[in-house]
This record gives structure tokens, C-alpha cells and sequence, in this order.
């Protein structure tokens, strides 16, 4: 009769300094040297999320600024920072990808273990297209709104 083990897992919260940790070539031994690839992606696909938060705020103090000017430059200095926000969470998401990709060629899951990406990464995947939406929204209201206020101006002098 086989052994059976029962497997007990909880969650451990990481440190700031933990998320920046270096990744081992073996995962585990630390006399493996240090795989830099796994490293910089791990450093990427949580840094990233921040800076598209960041330029998604900025684009949002942009176009409120838009709105109180009344000007079209705004409009489209915001839909660029939603286009970067967007690469920034596509990179993410490619980044976590790649990183459990490599991680899953060096260790195999336990058999009872099912390695499924969850909600959160689902909703990461949708957030990539719809910021890219909104940049492509933003862009197209400013050049349409630009050739109509040529024209509305062209009127006023005539």
C-alpha cells in the first residue's frame, strides 16, 4: 500500500525585498547560481502593473485637464498614456507567462495539483484590449474633434 501525504498549503506573504529576490537555477538550492532570466522577469511582471497604474492616473489628470481646457493636445497626450499602459500590461501579463513557463521546466506539479491561471490573470488579459480601446477612443475623438474646430474656426473668420 502506497504512502499518502497530505498536503498542506497556506499563503505567505513576501516582503518588498522578497519580490526582488534573485531566482536559482535549480529553484531551491542557492549554490545553483542565479537565473537571471527568471529574475528579471519576476522584477518585470510586478513592476509593470505599477507603471501602467501610474500612467492610466496621469492619462486621468490629463484628460480632466482636457476637459477644463477645452484643448485637443490633452486628449491625445491621454490616449498615448493609455496606449503605453496597455503595453506596459500586455508586458506584464507576458512577463508572468514566460516566468511560470520557465519555472514549470524546471520543477513538475505535484499530481494532485492542477496548474490553471486564475481570475486575476484572466482579468489582466481582458484589461491589455480594453486599454488599448480606450487609447484608440481617445486618439480618434481628438482628430475628429480637431477637423471639426478647423472647420468651426474657418467659419467664424469667413
Amino acid at each position: 500500500m502506497g504512502e499518502s501525504f497530505d498536503v498542506v498549503t497556506k499563503c505567505v506573504s513576501f516582503t518588498l525585498n522578497e519580490q526582488f529576490m534573485e531566482k536559482f537555477v535549480d529553484p531551491g538550492n542557492h549554490n545553483s547560481g542565479i537565473d537571471l532570466l527568471r529574475t528579471y522577469l519576476w522584477r518585470c511582471q510586478f513592476l509593470l502593473p505599477f507603471v501602467s497604474l501610474g500612467l492610466m492616473c496621469f492619462g486621468a489628470l490629463i484628460g480632466l485637464c482636457a476637459c477644463i481646457c477645452r484643448s485637443l493636445y490633452p486628449t491625445i497626450a491621454t490616449g498615448i498614456l493609455h496606449l503605453l499602459a496597455g503595453l506596459c500590461t500586455l508586458g506584464s501579463v507576458s512577463c508572468y507567462v514566460a516566468g511560470i513557463e520557465l519555472l514549470h521546466q524546471k520543477l513538475e506539479l505535484p499530481e494532485n495539483v492542477s496548474g490553471e491561471f486564475g481570475w486575476s490573470f484572466c482579468l489582466a488579459c481582458v484589461s491589455a484590449p480594453l486599454q488599448f480601446m480606450a487609447s484608440a477612443l481617445f486618439i480618434w475623438a481628438a482628430h475628429t474633434n480637431r477637423k471639426e474646430y478647423t472647420l468651426m474656426k474657418a467659419y467664424r473668420v469667413a
